[in-house]
């Protein structure tokens, strides 16, 4: 499995299928993916699976929204799936209509909040990173750019 690492059930925010993080956490779909490379699965036999919905939060304050901001369970049900702490993808379009859009640079993945209402999502642009061949060579790479993107190298 490579999504679901983060939820409502957490007291801080988190994307629910990071590619990578900066090493506070092993929690991470390249992590995953090269684990069971070294237990010794065939690469060609692993599949990555990529979440087509969204993991929400309710944040305790709508002051303080971004990544590992603190919550206090899940954000409103979608208006279809009618479920706490989950949007199908469709949804997710509907609330980003209404959302401030950011990117989590180090994990290559989207997240949106509205108010106290918080989601981290997979787009076109998270997946394209997800595909390439070299996103679970060296989890330090991901780092790396990281770096040289603050640094502004």
């Amino acid at each position: 499995m490579s999504y679901d690492f983060h939820g409502s059930w957490e007291k801080l925010t988190g994307h629910n299928s990071p590619l990578y993080s900066l090493g506070l956490c092993s929690i991470l779909q390249a992590y995953a993916m090269n684990y069971w490379r070294k237990l010794g699965a065939p690469p060609e036999k692993l599949l990555m699976g990529f979440p087509t919905y969204g993991r929400t939060f309710r944040l305790l304050k709508a002051s303080k929204n971004g990544l590992q901001a603190e919550a206090v369970g899940p954000a409103s049900p979608g208006k279809y799936t009618k479920q706490s702490g989950f949007l199908a993808y469709y949804e997710v379009c509907s609330f980003l209509q209404r959302a401030t859009k950011h990117w989590i640079d180090f994990q290559y993945v989207p997240y949106a909040y509205k108010g106290k209402e918080w989601v981290g999502y997979d787009d076109a642009v998270s997946f394209s990173h997800k595909v390439r061949p070299w996103s679970f060579l060296v989890p330090a790479y991901s780092f790396l750019l990281a770096l040289m993107r603050l640094l502004s190298v």
